[in-house]
């Protein structure tokens, strides 16, 4: 029989156990602090890691992935059948290919795609991935990131506030940045609806005057005897109707920016008195002999030819070279087509963000607002999202829903899957910048995916990319 432990070993045991305990502590203190640090890395990052268990299928998400896809654990169906659920209906077929083909052919995949959360939201996401493999080859599981890059792919396809990326939009982009900083004049011209006053914020807010005013004047809007109060103000009993004085548009806009919106409206008798503004930078208020100076920026827009406006005896051709010091003309909405899918999305996210509904576009409601040639340009298209929101009932956009004038257009095209047609037989097809710039804004810049669209190999685009500048 076994000797009984004296008081002595007993003690020296507990003490034993209890620097066991503290040490176990100390150990899963720091395994959670390692898991708070990552769980903090992920969330700066936007980026989240996933596990599938391809024997279970069993999907397992960390917090990050949950909070890029808007749900709690709770609301996920755990499986990738739920997963799909959540990616975008047109980008659905992309990303099972992608994961399927990495798992049948032993490789990973990165690319990228869209989700379209419950609230109607679309978000950008790049999706990492790699599977792993039993002793027989068999799939054991696959594991992967998700990092949401929805700034990112915003940034990519706008410029402050802008949307687009088509080259002539990109040229508008490139004028802002170099006007912004300096004072001198600029003429916006543009047929209605085409975004000139947004670009003429954009002047204002990215420059150093951004801190001031920006001060619109629909120079169209007003009468002539109002139109010269509102640009100059006026003096109490200047005429019927004043009953005070009241700063003009030109003082209201002093260190910042002033917008006139459809100078060529303004009247011949106006553009004498802006004039001598432009030269001297100083004014009148209506009925007063105090000169004002003013420091203002200004900018003005135009749906009108000018020259054309000075030849009909309408516009001064002296105001026309003090305002037109350098010119940006936006391009309508029919020759900038690629533009109008990231349009549609902006207008959608645009509105769940106000609390409306929506479910998507489907691809042959893109394509019918492709095919339309938009006379009210940006401006009407943005009316032609909210009529098929409020007929779709904030469920997926249709064809059908969309106004019949642009739903009737080339109704035979109704049926095309994409706007990119393959050719029949792959390697044979002679590429061109426009065709392979429209197949990869398509495939959201994947490569693989784009030459597919086109029908050509993989390497027969990377040797026309490497050949070609600006993609």
């Amino acid at each position: 029989m076994a000797d009984k432990p004296t008081y002595r070993q007993l003690e020296k045991r507990v003490e034993e156990l209890e620097a066991e305990v503290e040490r176990l502590q100390s150990v899963s203190s720091a395994c959670a602090r390692r898991q708070e640090l990552v769980r903090e890395a992920e969330q700066m990052a936007l980026l989240g890691h996933w596990e599938l268990d391809l024997v279970t299928g069993t999907l397992y998400w960390s917090d990050e992935i949950y909070r890029i896809f808007g749900l709690t654990p709770g609301e996920f169906g755990a499986n990738y059948e739920a997963f799909l659920e959540m990616v975008h209906p047109d980008d659905r077929d992309f990303v099972n290919e992608s994961y399927t083909r990495s798992v049948e052919k032993h490789t990973g995949y990165d690319i990228v795609h869209r989700l379209l959360l419950k609230d109607g939201t679309i978000k950008y996401v790049r999706e990492k991935g790699k599977t792993e493999y039993g002793p027989d080859e068999k799939p054991l599981r696959s594991v992967g990131t998700v990092q949401d890059i929805t700034e990112r792919m915003r940034a990519k396809n706008s410029f402050a506030g802008i949307i687009g990326r088509h080259p002539r939009m990109r040229n508008v982009f490139e004028a802002i940045r170099e006007l912004c900083g300096v004072k001198i004049p600029v003429v916006i011209s543009g047929e209605s609806g085409t975004g000139k006053e947004l670009v003429a914020r954009a002047l204002h807010s990215q420059g150093p005057r951004a801190t001031g005013p920006f001060v619109p004047v629909n120079c169209g809007a007003l009468p002539e005897n109002l139109l010269e109060s509102e640009l100059f103000g006026h003096v109490r009993g200047a005429f019927t109707g004043a009953i005070r004085d009241k700063k003009g548009r030109f003082e209201l806009a002093d260190g910042g920016t002033l917008f006139l919106d459809e100078i060529a409206e303004m009247p011949k008798s106006l553009q004498v008195k802006l004039l001598r503004v432009l030269q001297e930078g100083t004014f009148e208020r209506v009925g007063d002999e105090k000169t004002i100076s003013s420091d203002v920026r200004l900018i003005s827009a135009t749906n009108r030819d000018l020259e054309r406006e000075i030849q009909r005896g309408n516009f001064r051709e002296d105001l026309y070279y003090r305002v037109k010091v350098v010119p940006i003309h936006l391009p309508p909405l029919r020759e900038r087509r690629s533009d109008i899918p990231l349009l549609v999305d902006h207008f959608l996210e645009q509105a769940v963000r106000e609390g409306q509904r929506a479910g998507g576009i489907s691809k042959n409601a893109v394509t019918a607002l492709t095919e339309y040639d938009w006379p009210g340009n940006v401006r009407e298209l943005q009316s032609a999202v909210h009529f098929a929101l409020v007929k779709s009932w904030g469920q997926r956009i249709r064809r059908t829903h969309l106004p019949p004038e642009i739903s009737s257009v080339s109704v035979n095209s109704a049926e095309k899957p994409e706007l990119v047609t393959p050719a029949r037989k792959p390697g044979r097809r002679k590429l061109d910048e426009q065709s392979v710039r429209e197949a990869l804004e398509q495939a959201h810049g994947n490569k693989v995916q784009a030459a597919k669209l086109l029908g050509v190999g993989r390497a027969t685009l990377y040797r026309f990319l490497k050949n070609k500048a600006g993609f």
